[in-house]
């Protein structure tokens, strides 16, 4: 249902829209006629008219016939068509106006693209670099030759292939892989790969790696979560209580949400 304000342009467009039929049947009919004073005075009528209704819409919302009108008007004010040039023109135009039907549907405002905001932040970061390096590295690991649990092989190479994929996903995938990589360390990888003694540099890099993507992500969800409230806040005026966005937040130790019970990223401490 649309609203009063809606309704209201609707109203004036209509009004013009018909101020500016009679003036083109006013024209016709003074071209038929003997009186060229007449006919310059009724196609500056037409001219004001089409221009009147032209000022009062969106690019979007002009109809083509509309600028034909003004170029109909135009040219014989200006003496490039005689009369009869303008008659037969304008003759055809005045069928589209009579048929043409205005449709403003307020339900085709542009949406906020809240995954757009996202991606263009995400590139602008650091995380699909780190996600790389953290990738290699957890390759470097598997190929290492220190590890000789299949499943362990197995998990590293899962880890290792999500956090390529979603590098320059969306923001459910490049959420999910960062949890995937925690989750997986601190549930049984790290405890079984810092028993092995060859591996003790590429870890050191791996929670270096670990903590500077935490720091990113961290920069990462507020500058989103700052450009969606500078946006709606921009152009949702109307409303008295902006909406609020929760996003899933970040600090030293890994996932952090408001309530307690949020997993940690243990392996900054190891």
């Amino acid at each position: 249902m649309k609203n009063e304000s809606v309704l209201f342009f609707i109203r004036i467009v209509q009004e013009k829209h018909s101020a500016l039929l009679s003036s083109v049947d006013a024209l016709l009919r003074a071209l038929v006629g003997e009186d060229g004073n007449l006919k310059l005075v009724s196609a500056k009528a037409v001219m004001t008219a089409a221009t009147d209704l032209l000022a009062i819409l969106s690019g979007g919302d002009v109809p083509a016939w509309l600028g034909n009108v003004i170029v109909c008007a135009r040219n014989f004010g200006t003496r490039q068509w005689s009369a009869g040039e303008l008659l037969v023109n304008l003759i055809d135009v005045k069928r589209e106006i009579e048929s043409h039907k205005w449709k403003f549907d307020e339900t085709s405002e542009n949406a906020f693209d809240f995954d757009r905001t996202f991606d263009q932040c995400r590139k602008q970061s650091k995380i699909p670099d780190l996600f790389n390096e953290i990738s290699k590295l957890l390759e470097d690991i598997r190929g290492s030759n220190e590890i000789d649990s299949i499943s362990m092989l197995k998990a590293l190479g899962k880890v290792s292939a999500t956090l390529k994929k979603s590098r320059d996903g969306s923001y459910f995938a490049l959420n999910g892989a960062w949890e995937l990589l925690l989750g997986s360390l601190n549930n049984y990888m790290w405890n079984e790969l810092v028993k092995l003694p060859g591996l003790g540099a590429p870890l050191e890099a791996l929670a270096k790696g670990i903590q500077e993507v935490d720091r990113e992500m961290s920069k990462l969800h507020k500058q989103v979560h700052d450009e969606m409230a500078r946006t709606v806040g921009t152009e949702v005026k109307a409303l008295s209580h902006k909406p609020l966005f929760s996003f899933v937040e970040y600090g030293r130790n890994g996932r952090l949400l408001p309530d307690a019970g949020s997993p940690k990223l243990q392996v900054l401490s190891a």
